[in-house]
C-alpha cells in the first residue's frame, strides 16, 4: 500500500509470487502442478508464512511463470532477509515454537493486515475469544510474518485487561511513544495531547502495533494510528465489534486433529502415536482448549507408560480437572478463567459486576445449553434484564451462544464456575436453583398446553405459571422442540430425586404427553413417561393413572400395541379406584383398539359393550366418536362387516352432527385401514388416499408416515408387493428424517419383509438386520421376531 509522499517498501515474496501468478492467469493449484511444488508450499509463500524460499524453489516458480532474469532477481532479492535496523523497534515476544494448526485463521490475519486493498483506512484486527484460546499466540506468529510489510518498526504492548488493574491509556500512550523515539510531552498525562503527538510520529511510516490484552474500547480507540501504512492487531477477552473499521476474528477451541497434534508437539508425538485414542479422549477432555492442551502435555505422569490414558482419567472429573489444569499460581486454566470473571467483578460499568455473581448459578446448568427463560426463571430476572446480563457474559467469552435465545459454557469455563457455586452457596440455594429450573421448563409444557386447548388435569392451571407471555402454539411448540433433551434430561433426573422432585417430573413427563398430541410425535414423550411411572408417594398417586394410560396411548402410536396393553391395563383399576368416569372411559377406549391390534377383538368388544353404559353419562363428542370408531374396528377384525360400517357412520355422524364438522385424520385412517384389513379394499382406499392428503396440507409428518405405512400393508394384502414396496420405501424416508421417533426400524421391518416376498433376500437381510439394531436400541420386543425371521432363512438356506 503506497502512502503519498513516501516511497514505498521493496515488495515481499507474497505479494511478487501473486502479481506473478495472476499475470499468468494461473490458479495455485496449476501453478503448484506446472511447478512440481506442493500447492500447500504455493499458499505459504502467497500468504506469507513462508518468506524465504530456497533457491530451487525460487528457480522452479521462474521457470513454471516463464518470469525474465529481471523478474527472477526481484523474487531472489525478496527472499532474502534483510538486515534489521538498530533504531528500528523490533518488540514483538517470540511466537509459540510449537505453534500448531489455526492455518485458515493465520491466512485470514495475514491477508487482512498486509492490506492487499486499496482501502484508505487503518487496518486493524481484533482477535477475540476465550482465555487461553491462542489469541496472542496466533497474533504473535501473523506479526512475525508481517515484519517485511511494516520495516518501520513492530511494537508490542500487554495492556493488561484480565487484570484487576488495566494499563492506563495515559500510561500506554507514554509507552509507544518513547519506544518510537518521541520524549515526552509537557502534561504526559493529557491523554488528547500524547494521542495526536502518537499519531504525527506514526504518520507516512509502517508500523505494526500489537495491542495484547485489551480491557475496552475506549482503552483503545487513542492508540489507533490516524492514516493509513500502519496496522494494529488487537487482542481482547471481550469481542470489540464497536471498534470502527475493525475486522474481527473470533477464535474458537481447536478442531480435534489440530488438538491431537499440538499435544504431540508437547507431550511427544512417539507418546500420541502409541495412545491415539488415550490422546484423542485426552485433548477431549481440555476442552480442546490450547492452553489446557499445554498444561496437560506437559504434565509429569504424560510421560509414563499409558500415561496419557492415566492422564485422560484424571481429567474425567471436574475437580481434578482443574487442579490438574493448573501450572502454578499463575497461567493455570482456573487462573485464567478467574482473570475474566475478576475483571467483571471489579468492573465499575454498570451490570458487570452482577454478571460476576450470577456465573456460578449459570454454571449449575447442565447439557448441551441452556435457554434464556430458564436462566431469567434461575437468576430471578425479567426475560430483557436477564438476556442484557448473557450477552455480557458473551462478550468476555465466558458463555456462548450456539443459537438465538441458547447459551452454554466451555466445558472447563462451567468446572471454574461450579467449583465457585460449591464454595459460596449452601445446598439448598443450589436445591433451589435447580428446582427453579425445573418449573420453567413445567411453565411452558402447560402453557402450551392451554394455548393448543387440550383437556385440562386436576390443579393443571397452576402449573403453567411464569409462562403466561407465551401467546402462539407454533412458537411455543418450537420453543419445547428446541429443548426436548434437556426436558428428558431433567425428567430423568428429577424421577429419581426427593419426592417433590419426583411429583414435578410426572407433571412434567404428561405435559410432554401433550406436547407429543400437537405436534403428532410419540417417541420422547414415551420415553419421559417411561422414566417417572411408579416413581410417584402413595400420596400423590392421584396422577398414576393418568401416567400409565398416556404411556399405553404413546406405545400405541408408535405401534407397539402390547406393550400398550399392559399399561393400560395398570391405568384402568387405577382410574376406577378415583371414580373418574371420563378416564375410566379413556382407558376403556385405548385398550379395545389395542387388544385387536394384538389380535384379541372378542375382547375388544366386552370393552365397547362397557363403553356403551357410560359414554352417553359423559356426553362428549371425542368420547363418543372414539367409542363407535372402535366399535367398528372390532367388528371388522371379526368379520362382522355390516356391524363395521354402521359403527364408522354413527362415528362420522357425531362428527358432523356435534362436533368439529370433519372426521379426524387420525380417525379417517384407523377407519381406512380398517376396511382394507376387512377386504373393503376400494372404500378402505379412498379413505386412507384422503387422509395422506390431508396430512401432507397440513405438515404432519408422523401420520404421514403411518398412513405410508397402512397403504404399503394394504397392498402387501392384495399381493402387490412392487407398490408394497414404493409406498414403503417413501416411509423409509420419512423415517430418516425423524430419527427421534424411532420408525426407521419399523419401516425397514416392512420393506424387509417386502424383499422376501419379491424374492430378493440379499436385499431383505440387509434392511431386517439393520431392524434388529433399532430395535433393540428402544427394546423394542419386534427385535426377536424379526431375529426369528432372520433365523429361519438361515436354515432354509
Amino acid at each position: 500500500m503506497r502512502i503519498p509522499g513516501s516511497i514505498a517498501p521493496p515488495a515481499g515474496v507474497a505479494q511478487l509470487l501473486k502479481q506473478f501468478r495472476l499475470r499468468s492467469g494461473l490458479t495455485q493449484e496449476a501453478l503448484a502442478e506446472r511447478s512440481s511444488l506442493s500447492v500447500e508450499a504455493i499458499r505459504a509463500l502467497e500468504g506469507g508464512r513462508r518468506r524465504s524460499p530456497r533457491s530451487t524453489t525460487i528457480d522452479q516458480l521462474g521457470v513454471a511463470l516463464d518470469l525474465s532474469p529481471t523478474e527472477r532477481q526481484q523474487l531472489t532479492d525478496a527472499a532474502i532477509r534483510p538486515r534489521p535496523d538498530s533504531a528500528v523497534p523490533q518488540q514483538l515476544p517470540p511466537a509459540p515454537a510449537d505453534f500448531t494448526g489455526r492455518v485458515r485463521e493465520l491466512d485470514e490475519l495475514v491477508r487482512v493486515l498486509r492490506g492487499d486493498d486499496d482501502s484508505l483506512a487503518v487496518i486493524i484486527s481484533a482477535v477475540g475469544g476465550m482465555g487461553g484460546v491462542g489469541k496472542s499466540a496466533l497474533a504473535l506468529k501473523a506479526g512475525h510474518l508481517l515484519t517485511d510489510t511494516y520495516p518501520d518498526g513492530q511494537l508490542y504492548l500487554n495492556l493488561g485487561g484480565g487484570d484487576q488493574s488495566p494499563l492506563s491509556t495515559a500510561d500506554a500512550l507514554a509507552v509507544v511513544l518513547r519506544s518510537l523515539g518521541i520524549p515526552p510531552g509537557d502534561d504526559p498525562g493529557d491523554v488528547r495531547q500524547a494521542a495526536s503527538r502518537y499519531r504525527t510520529a506514526l504518520a507516512h511510516r509502517r508500523v505494526l502495533l500489537l495491542l495484547d490484552d485489551a480491557d475496552n474500547l475506549e482503552q483503545v480507540l487513542p492508540l489507533l494510528p490516524g492514516t493509513r501504512g500502519s496496522a494494529v492487531i488487537i487482542t481482547s477477552r471481550r469481542q470489540l465489534t464497536a471498534l470502527p473499521g475493525v475486522r474481527y476474528l473470533g477464535l474458537q477451541v481447536l478442531a480435534e486433529d489440530e488438538a491431537v497434534s499440538l499435544l504431540g508437539e508437547i507431550a511427544g508425538q512417539d507418546r500420541v502415536a502409541a495412545e491415539p485414542e488415550a490422546a484423542l479422549q485426552l485433548v477431549r477432555r481440555c476442552g480442546l482448549l490450547p492452553l489446557a492442551i499445554r498444561i496437560a502435555g506437559a504434565h509429569p505422569s504424560g510421560g509414563e507408560v499409558g500415561g496419557l490414558a492415566l492422564l485422560a482419567d484424571l481429567l474425567a472429573d471436574g475437580d481434578s480437572r482443574l487442579d490438574a489444569l493448573s501450572d502454578g499460581v499463575e497461567g493455570g486454566v482456573r487462573a485464567t478463567i478467574m482473570l475474566s470473571l475478576r475483571a467483571l467483578a471489579a468492573a465499575d460499568r454498570a451490570g458487570d459486576s452482577r454478571c460476576a455473581e450470577a456465573f456460578p448459578l449459570l454454571a449449575l446448568f447442565e447439557g448441551d445449553h441452556f435457554p434464556l427463560r430458564a436462566a431469567a426463571q434461575v437468576l430471578q430476572l425479567p426475560l430483557d434484564d436477564a438476556e442484557d446480563l448473557l450477552e455480557r457474559l458473551v462478550d468476555v467469552h465466558l458463555l456462548e451462544t450456539p443459537a438465538p435465545h441458547q447459551y452454554r459454557m466451555h466445558d472447563l469455563v462451567r468446572d471454574v464456575g461450579r467449583a465457585l457455586a460449591s464454595d459460596g452457596l449452601i445446598a439448598e440455594a443450589r436445591t433451589d436453583v435447580w428446582r427453579r429450573e425445573l418449573g420453567c421448563y413445567l411453565a411452558v409444557l402447560w402453557r402450551l398446553s392451554e394455548l393448543a386447548e387440550l383437556p385440562p388435569l386436576k390443579d393443571s392451571a397452576d402449573w403453567s405459571a411464569g409462562a403466561e407471555d407465551l401467546s402462539g402454539v407454533g412458537d411455543t411448540a418450537d420453543w419445547v422442540e428446541s429443548e426436548l433433551e434437556n426436558l428428558l434430561r431433567l425428567i430423568r433426573k428429577a424421577a429419581v430425586g426427593g419426592r417433590e422432585d419426583r411429583l414435578t417430573a410426572a407433571r412434567m413427563a404428561l405435559g410432554m404427553f401433550h406436547f407429543s398430541m400437537v405436534v403428532m410425535r410419540f417417541a420422547v414423550a414415551r420415553d419421559a413417561l417411561a422414566a417417572v411411572v411408579g416413581v410417584l408417594d402413595e400420596a400423590d398417586n392421584d396422577l398414576d393413572d393418568q401416567l400409565w394410560l398416556a404411556l399405553g396411548q404413546v406405545s400405541s402410536a408408535l405401534e407397539q400395541p402390547r406393550r400398550a396393553v399392559d399399561c393400560i391395563r395398570t391405568a384402568l383399576p387405577l382410574a376406577r379406584a378415583r371414580n373418574d368416569v371420563t378416564q375410566v372411559v379413556t382407558c376403556l377406549i385405548e385398550l379395545a383398539y389395542a387388544l385387536v391390534r394384538i389380535g384379541e377383538p372378542a375382547e375388544a368388544l366386552e370393552m365397547v359393550d362397557e363403553l356403551g353404559v357410560l359414554v352417553p353419562s359423559e356426553r362428549k363428542v371425542h368420547l363418543e366418536a372414539a367409542t363407535q370408531l372402535v366399535a367398528g374396528i372390532a367388528a371388522g377384525a371379526l368379520g362382522d362387516l355390516a356391524g363395521q360400517r354402521e359403527a364408522f357412520d354413527r362415528a362420522t355422524t357425531v362428527h358432523h352432527e356435534r362436533g368439529s364438522g370433519r372426521v379426524p385424520m387420525i380417525h379417517q385412517s384407523q377407519m381406512g385401514m380398517s376396511l382394507v384389513e376387512s377386504g373393503q379394499f376400494d372404500l378402505g382406499w379412498q379413505l386412507l388416499t384422503e387422509a395422506l392428503e390431508r396430512a401432507r396440507a397440513a405438515d404432519r409428518t408422523l401420520i404421514e408416515f403411518d398412513l405410508l405405512s397402512d397403504l404399503g400393508k394394504g397392498w402387501t394384502l392384495r399381493g402387490d408387493h412392487h407398490r408394497a414396496q414404493e409406498q414403503f420405501e417413501q416411509a423409509l424416508q420419512i423415517a430418516l428424517r425423524i430419527p427421534s421417533e424411532n420408525q426407521e426400524g419399523r419401516a425397514r421391518d416392512r420393506l424387509g419383509r417386502t424383499m422376501l416376498a419379491l424374492g430378493k433376500p440379499d436385499e431383505a437381510r440387509a434392511h431386517l438386520r439393520r431392524a434388529i439394531v433399532l430395535y433393540q436400541q428402544v427394546a423394542d420386543p419386534a427385535a426377536d421376531e424379526v431375529q426369528e425371521l432372520l433365523d429361519g432363512l438361515a436354515v432354509q438356506d
